[in-house]
């Protein structure tokens, strides 16, 4: 080894050995370098195991793919045994997540297409990966990086258990197969449960299947069914077939493919000159709601503020690109009266059959939670706020115009001079069953990190939006009152929410 590789300074460590960076004295050129520890059970067993080691380093040598780690040189000094592979200026897509947090959906995809087309290759050669999971996922560059799979040291230890090495869990129980925690035959679809695993975590932040001890998780990955990240979306059906317990259940390749490339949004092209700003109310303060209701409080002020004041780019995103170009619900001057407004600009009493508790508003119906503090935009644009100023939700109605997502997709690219933000998708969906769009994104507001949702869809010849944007912390209860609230959600002239 010290004949032609210099090792410089560690650079990683796990269960299977040291990573070393290093330099190819004779090519003079930078590589990675891996210590590997072949420690058995007995001279017998450590013998086999360095057999294999070397026969499947060899086999992982000759793939030649862009989404895979390159294997130089495997030297064997008997103690040790060393394997050379190409060094990556990058980061893990662990260390990614630690550092940036989790990835929107249409980057995970890309993230998973990369990794596909890698173990096609990889199981072409005969080879199975094994430990498939963040910390052996590397990024190198940015923007359109290239995404590669590294270390297929457990890949040459082919055992019949998990549980070896004299008591090593060797893999991490948290992206590991059933079958493999149970001691079952293994093959590519043990992969791709760790592939389903791996994007879960770009997803949501980790595993599905991480609990506070390995006995624990052990147990999870075995019989408890994953709860999905938040935001996984189109990405939903395909996670939970890769999580399946049964390996036959599991989709190949080619499905995994076809689902991920639909789930992909390619970013826009650069538009030829810099888009216009997006559309901000011109009063710097919320209109005066004229009917009896509480009259704002300096918390919901605060919001209009910025929702409406043009120096504040953050979340004047937020609203102006949630409501962009509204018109009122018939082209007449607002009215914000304590009236109850009449439906499309008619005096004749709705007949639909609305939910317990609805309220209606100029084009629609909904029911916002009790207690909320409620402020009137327009006749169509109504917003409440939570008592504790951690949560907003809007609704309101327009006249339809031109593609709802070609519209969005023009305003977030206006919307990335806001504050830090982050976007989460933007893409078409269905709400009830027909089509609609969906946009999340994060930004940051005076020193304050906030997550936003908004669904936009039409009916006939009206356009609706619902939205809301929270804080972080307060997601769990946030989520299910959206939820709570958007199940309620009633266009006019219809029968009931689930009719439309």
């Amino acid at each position: 080894m010290a004949s032609r590789y210099r090792l410089d300074a560690s650079i990683g460590q796990g269960g299977m050995g040291r990573v070393w960076r290093a330099v190819d004295e004779m090519l003079d050129r930078r590589v990675a370098v891996k210590e590997m520890r072949i420690d058995g059970l007995d001279p017998e067993d450590a013998r086999t195991r360095r057999e294999r080691t070397l026969r499947e380093a060899r086999a992982t040598a000759r793939i030649d793919h862009p989404g895979v780690v390159r294997v130089y040189d495997v030297v064997d000094e008997g103690e040790r045994l060393w394997i050379v592979m190409e060094l990556v200026d990058g980061r893990s897509l662990e260390q990614l997540l630690v550092e940036d947090g989790p990835l929107p959906a249409d980057e995970v995809a890309r993230i998973g297409l990369s990794l596909a087309g890698a173990l096609r290759q990889v199981h072409a050669g005969g080879v199975l990966h094994r430990d498939i999971k963040p910390g052996n996922v590397l990024i190198e560059g940015v923007g359109q990086h290239r995404v590669m799979l590294t270390d297929f040291g457990i890949a040459a230890i082919q055992d019949t258990k998990a549980l070896t090495m004299a008591g090593m869990l060797v893999g991490s129980p948290d992206y590991m197969a059933p079958e493999r925690v149970s001691g079952h035959p293994q093959g590519p679809p043990s992969d791709f449960w760790s592939l389903g695993a791996t994007l879960c975590a770009a997803l949501g932040g980790g595993s599905p299947f991480s609990r506070e001890t390995t006995l624990a998780t052990l147990h999870a990955v075995l019989y408890e069914e994953p709860q999905l990240p938040y935001g996984a979306g189109d990405l939903a059906p395909l996670l939970t077939a890769l999580l399946a317990k049964e390996p036959g259940d599991r989709p190949d390749l080619d499905r995994v493919t076809r689902s991920l490339t639909r789930t992909q949004v390619p970013a826009p092209p650069p538009p030829a000159s810099p888009p216009p700003p997006p559309p901000v109310p011109a009063a710097a303060e919320p209109p005066q709601d004229r009917s009896p209701d509480p009259a704002p409080t300096r918390r919901s002020r605060a919001l209009f503020l910025i929702i409406g004041g043009a120096g504040t780019v953050g979340l004047t995103a937020v609203l102006a690109l949630l409501l962009p170009n509204i018109d009122p619900p018939d082209g007449r001057p607002t009215s914000t009266t304590s009236r109850p407004p009449t439906v499309e600009g008619t005096s004749r009493a709705p007949t639909e059959s609305l939910p317990a508790g609805a309220r209606r508003e100029a084009g629609y119906a909904w029911v916002p939670p009790k207690g909320w503090e409620r402020v009137v935009k327009t006749a169509s644009e109504v917003h409440y706020t939570s008592p504790d100023g951690n949560q907003e939700l809007v609704a309101q109605s327009a006249l339809a115009k031109d593609d709802l997502l070609a519209t969005w997709q023009k305003s977030e690219r206006a919307a990335h001079q806001g504050q830090d933000y982050r976007k989460l998708r933007l893409t078409r969906t269905t709400f009830r069953g027909r089509p609609a769009v969906v946009w999340e994104y994060l930004f940051t507001l005076k020193g304050a990190r906030w997550h936003a949702e908004l669904l936009g869809f039409d009916r006939g010849t009206r356009s609706y939006q619902l939205g809301t944007w929270y804080r972080p912390e307060s997601e769990p209860q946030a989520r299910k009152t959206y939820e709570k609230v958007k199940s309620t959600f009633t266009p006019s002239g219809t029968s009931s929410p689930a009719g439309d």
